[in-house]
């Protein structure tokens, strides 16, 4: 107890001391040596100027990974890409799908209004997407009797992207439906 009295009173001695040093100091100071003070400050903040001209940006990584990544994802020129591949894959609408020499094939209407027949492996849409199956719809009857639908009518597309948090690239199934 004795102890915490102690160490009290030599903070407020130690607070006491502080205060009337800054009192005693600021009655020293005139206004004049304030103003010169401020002058030379003023003066000396002229001498230096910074150009960043031909300097690299300090926040840009020195290897950026993902432009390696981008180049590598879209393999295909734009020389050889066909007129599937100017629009969005949400774009298309599959308007039919048949059977030709017992290999599916379907047909999408594109936003400009021209109707397409894809089959598996062609490429369709601006990422690169490739079609990987069509899917019939095929109808089922359960023991109940009732009537079952399965697998709706659609084109599976096969997307490669990149994931934003690993910065791997990604494959992604998307669908054209009806």
């Amino acid at each position: 107890m004795k102890m915490m009295r102690w160490g009290f009173g030599v903070l407020l001695l130690l607070m006491f001391t502080a205060t009337f040093t800054v009192s005693f100091a600021a009655d020293k100071i005139n206004n004049s040596d304030v103003a010169e003070a401020v002058s030379t400050a003023e003066t000396s903040t002229d001498d230096f100027s910074y150009s960043p001209k031909g300097r690299r940006d300090p926040f840009k990584p020195l290897v950026d990974k993902k432009e390696k990544i981008v180049k590598s994802v879209n393999k295909r020129p734009e020389k050889i890409k066909g007129p599937l591949e100017k629009f969005e894959l949400s774009q298309f609408r599959l308007m039919a799908i048949m059977i030709v020499k017992g290999a599916p094939r379907a047909m999408v209407k594109a936003p400009d209004g021209r109707s397409y027949t894809v089959k598996v492996n062609d490429y369709i849409g601006m990422n690169g997407g490739q079609v990987k199956n069509i899917q019939t719809k095929t109808v089922t009857i359960d023991k109940s009797g009732m009537r079952v639908e399965t697998s709706p009518d659609r084109i599976v597309v096969e997307e490669q992207g990149i994931d934003l948090l690993s910065g791997q690239v990604a494959k992604e199934n998307r669908y054209i439906v009806m």
